[in-house]
């Protein structure tokens, strides 16, 4: 579909070091003739096929999640428009990109359903299923240098003549007699370099002899007394040479200079951290070459935050925010290609900024699990909060907190909620089910029938489930088993993964994807052959043909119309199940003891309105009338899908996510201390010295390090920018100075 008009213009030598080539900015090229099937102005195969994949992701998801709320869907351009998809967290492997290309494509109400060709690791399309959706759905490739990554001569080892410095690595031959190349001929700058176990990735800075390198950033010996024992002694690694994205880069101006809509998660690869990973440089220099190379085109850059809800959850919720379109014009690519260091900085702060606006960050588990607490505590207003305005309370709540956290009234309600939260988990109950415990007898009695009831519902629904949980049942227990062997696997090879929680809703959804068609076809020709035999219990039930084919459909038909059935009576069940602890409770505790666990609740509920009333108008102006007009525009978005105000007064949340331990054998610490939780780490490192086409758009494997001398200085003044986002940013400075 492409025909090749020439080299790229403006890349610059990403060969050397390039001490005298400074950085030079990457702008395609504009000439090449490009067939973009998935513009949205006209209908071919490509695009059906990209339709019917769709499908297939939308009936998966329906099954999967309960509930999937979008919100601020007219920020998305209409058709015709070039837009980049800027998304985050990248918090469910394959999941996440799926599930903004299905709620992309559906967003027919607003005129503004958009084909979404994501920006995909190669190796991902490598994977055989994944590769038939990926190439289904116009995916763009992107080499990854950690992928590439190959054991050098056995003979040659790498280690650490002086811990004190380092970045140095010297290189010794097994046998000083061998003929070996030096490291001036086997390597090249800005390469990558692997220790053995995935044990951590640095990229080689500069090459000072044949025996002696620089690498970027060191190796993580501090936390890893595994990785200071191998560079002590020596060891044997890998390598990578360096990627060159020119390439992708043309490719992704080839769809946006065709009115596309491109879609990229530049966080690099998924994670399960409770904040976003730094923000890599590659969607702004996407941007940026773009109208620098048409400067008649103006690109949408469309943050969208993916928010869930016990991800890797079976019949879970999961929201989609799309927040407001940052604009970039020919004049913006003019100043691109005069300065392209300081243009991609700018754009990168005002994208960062942009996703945290319509994400959920915490710094910690502990916190995270504290804000939801509180969040549910919190009553502005006499009014059950929608799932969509979950998570902007969230995001205010955690934002006071990040301000307030050292406050003694904060400091005691989090003590407090924690012991509420040890209460009720002792307890076995839920925040909302607190206020359905009774104390009078009366309402003992009417709970005593309320129960049984209940009960026999259960059983009743428990018996219509069973079929269909019977027949799905080797589905469940071996695709819940496959997915958490991949977590471990993914666990080895991935240096931000906590536990690999990430990976567990999208290895299910593939096993089950595979296996449960061939696990229903098994029990359909099954069914036939028994059929066929007279089988005297089969031979009962009615079939419309003796053609063996019909026969077939007809089964097959019948057991997924029987699982599904069961799958919503199930549904049904365990919400009558988790019902039935208030009404234990009512029945077997003390009223004494239940009237203090109410009124505790009520204090707290107080308190934690009470302190965020005080605090909320030192943070947000107009805080009362904000909380008012936040709860109002969110019963009409119900109809209307209004994007809700003070979109960018936001910073951190929280999900509903599950205590996770960070393994003492692996530097695996909390966002917070991984990251040092400063504004810096939100924004990618820019070259400089080098072409800008050597940037990575994905993550490298390589550990983030503030001491490299390839970050941008992003401490000036944004006086155009976000005021709430500068407010967070200087305050994660002066912590880090601190």
């Amino acid at each position: 579909m492409v025909e090749e008009a020439g080299k790229d213009t403006g890349a610059g030598n990403s060969g050397g070091s390039g001490v005298s080539a400074a950085s030079e900015a990457h702008v395609p090229n504009g000439a090449q003739v490009y067939d973009n099937p998935y513009d949205g102005r006209s209908y071919n195969l490509k695009a059906w096929l990209f339709d019917v994949v769709i499908f297939i992701l939308d009936t998966l998801f329906t099954i999967f999640f309960r509930e999937i709320k979008v919100r601020g869907g007219h920020n998305v351009p209409p058709v015709g428009t070039p837009t980049i998809l800027v998304c985050a967290p990248h918090a469910n492997q394959f999941i996440d990109p799926s599930l903004v290309m299905v709620t992309t494509r559906k967003l027919s109400r607003y005129d503004k359903s958009r084909q979404v060709c994501f920006v995909t690791a190669e190796s991902s399309l490598k994977k055989k299923f994944v590769s038939l959706f990926g190439v289904s759905t116009g995916a763009i490739p992107v080499p990854r240098a950690q992928d590439n990554l190959q054991f050098v001569d056995s003979r040659i080892k790498i280690y650490c003549p002086d811990f004190n410095d380092p970045t140095l690595i010297k290189g010794k031959y097994e046998y000083e007699s061998d003929e070996l190349e030096g490291f001036d001929k086997l390597f090249k700058p800005k390469s990558l370099l692997g220790l053995p176990n995935y044990l951590g990735n640095a990229q080689i800075a500069e090459i000072i002899d044949g025996r002696t390198l620089r690498i970027a950033a060191p190796f993580k010996f501090k936390s890893n007394k595994k990785i200071r024992a191998l560079l002590t002694e020596g060891t044997n690694f890998n390598y990578a040479a360096k990627i060159d994205n020119s390439k992708v880069f043309q490719n992704v101006f080839n769809h946006l200079h065709t009115k596309g809509c491109v879609g990229i998660f530049p966080e690099g690869g998924s994670h399960d951290r409770p904040s976003l990973l730094p923000i890599k440089a590659g969607v702004a220099i996407m941007a940026l070459g773009a109208t620098a190379a048409d400067p008649s085109m103006n690109v949408a850059v469309v943050p969208c935050g993916l928010h869930y809800f016990h991800r890797d959850k079976f019949r879970s919720r999961a929201v989609l925010e799309y927040g407001e379109p940052i604009i970039v014009d020919g004049e913006m690519g003019k100043r691109y290609s005069q300065n392209p260091r300081e243009t991609v900085s700018d754009l990168l702060q005002t994208i960062t900024k942009s996703l945290y606006s319509v994400t959920e960050n915490a710094p910690d588990f502990e916190t995270l699990m504290t804000i939801q607490a509180a969040r549910r505590l919190y009553q502005p207003v006499r009014s059950k909060t929608a799932l969509s305005l979950v998570v902007e309370v969230n995001r205010r709540l955690l934002f006071g907190y990040s301000i307030f956290k050292d406050d003694p009234r904060v400091v005691h309600l989090k003590k407090m909620v924690s012991a509420y939260n040890s209460t009720l988990d002792s307890l076995g109950l839920k925040d909302h089910q607190v206020e359905e415990l009774k104390t009078e007898t009366k309402d003992i009695i009417r709970g005593v029938f309320t129960l049984v009831s209940r009960i026999v519902r259960l059983f009743v629904f428990i018996a219509l489930s069973l079929p269909g949980s019977i027949l799905f049942t080797p589905i469940f227990i071996s695709c819940r088993w496959y997915a958490r062997k991949k977590a471990q696997d993914g666990l080895k090879k991935s240096l931000v993964k906590i536990k690999g929680t990430d990976l567990l809703a999208t290895w299910k959804l593939l096993f089950a994807l595979v296996f449960a068609p061939i696990l229903y076809i098994t029990y359909s020709l099954l069914l036939v052959f028994l059929y066929v035999r007279n089988n005297r219990w089969i031979i009962r039930m009615w079939v419309p043909s003796n053609n063996i084919f019909i026969q077939f459909f007809y089964f097959y038909a019948l057991l997924v119309l029987t699982t599904y059935s069961s799958l919503k009576t199930g549904e049904i069940g365990m919400d009558l199940f988790k019902s039935l602890p208030p009404l234990f409770i009512t029945l077997i505790y003390p009223g004494k003891k239940i009237s203090q666990l109410k009124s505790m609740r009520k204090q707290l509920s107080a308190e934690v309105t009470g302190v965020c009333t005080e605090l909320g108008p030192k943070v947000f102006p107009n805080f009362k009338s904000l909380v008012k007009d936040e709860y109002e525009k969110e019963e009409a978005s119900k109809s209307h899908d209004i994007n809700p105000a003070f979109r960018y007064t936001l910073s951190m949340a929280s999900q509903e996510l599950h205590e996770s331990q960070v393994p003492k054998e692996r530097s695996r610490s909390s966002s917070t201390s991984s990251s040092e939780y400063s504004a810096s780490n939100s924004l990618s490192k820019v070259n400089s010295r080098g072409s800008l086409t050597d940037i990575p758009i994905f993550a490298d494997g390589r550990q983030p390090s503030s001491e490299s001398d390839d970050e941008i200085d992003l401490t000036t003044e944004d006086n155009d920018g976000s005021k709430i986002s500068s407010m967070i940013r200087s305050k994660w400075e002066h912590e880090k100075n601190d």
